[in-house]
């Protein structure tokens, strides 16, 4: 892998400081790799060959760079210091990347495809402890859709990169309209996405029939979502459902 992608980086018109912290990047993977367990070493060349590509291609329309590269240090981080020159390395290949490859800012709702529905399910791998324990994986989730006639589910999008799933009970005969999983990945916490997505999400349900408010609920406790929801203007109802608390967004 190292040889590779060494030699396809150097002559990518990308510029040098870049080039060197991605060469960087894949000696210390390419040293790591036969420390990591064997779903690892099959999974962690095909990611990082992606930022590769997403780096010195710019035709690509979708970037999983920031998903990809925070699965690799996590997978580096659980072998404790023989990880942590893979993790400084990716640490300092970010900004250089985010410079290159960004900004991303527009955020909107896409339908999930063929081409995307793998990388959204590994969004949920992002997620660590306490914040995972309150939403189900997406793959969970999409597979819950399936049998499901009122779901109504989408990807979030900040420009080119997918950041978060979202899904809700879509019911225009009741009419109700739940917000039943949404996540935003780890590597995009903290930058507005979450509270852009449900501002897309209420210019939906508004359109929807019948339309006068937007449930949700969550559980309570150490990274519980709770706080997140009230910023956004959910306001508890006083009902617990399933040992969650529901909150309740007013939209006429």
């Amino acid at each position: 892998m190292e040889e590779t992608l060494i030699g396809r980086l150097a002559g990518a018109d990308i510029p040098e400081t870049l080039r060197l912290a991605l060469q960087e990047v894949a000696r210390e993977v390419a040293l790591l790799l036969p420390s990591l367990p064997t779903v690892q070493q099959r999974r962690t060349p095909r990611r990082f060959e992606r930022v590769v590509t997403e780096a010195t291609d710019p035709a690509l329309d979708t970037h999983w760079w920031e998903v990809y590269l925070d699965l690799i240090a996590k997978a580096a981080s659980e072998q404790g210091a023989t990880g942590q020159p893979v993790v400084a390395a990716i640490h300092r290949l970010c900004p250089l990347l985010q410079a290159h490859l960004g900004p991303y800012t527009e955020v909107r709702l896409e339908p999930i495809t063929d081409d995307t529905v793998w990388g959204i399910c590994q969004l949920s791998d992002t997620l660590t402890e306490p914040r995972k324990n309150f939403v189900a994986t997406n793959a969970v989730s999409l597979a819950q859709a399936h049998f499901n006639k009122h779901a109504w589910f989408r990807a979030i999008y900040a420009g080119k990169a997918p950041v978060g799933f979202m899904m809700i009970v879509d019911d225009p005969e009741t009419p109700e309209y739940f917000l039943w999983r949404f996540m935003i990945a780890a590597p995009y916490q903290g930058r507005g996405y979450g509270s852009q997505a449900i501002q897309r999400l209420v210019e939906y349900v508004k359109t929807r029939p019948g339309a006068r408010e937007l449930l949700v609920s969550c559980g309570e406790g150490e990274g519980s979502p709770k706080e997140f929801y009230l910023k956004q203007g959910f306001v508890p109802t006083g009902e617990v459902d399933d040992g969650e608390t529901v909150l309740r967004m007013t939209l006429v």
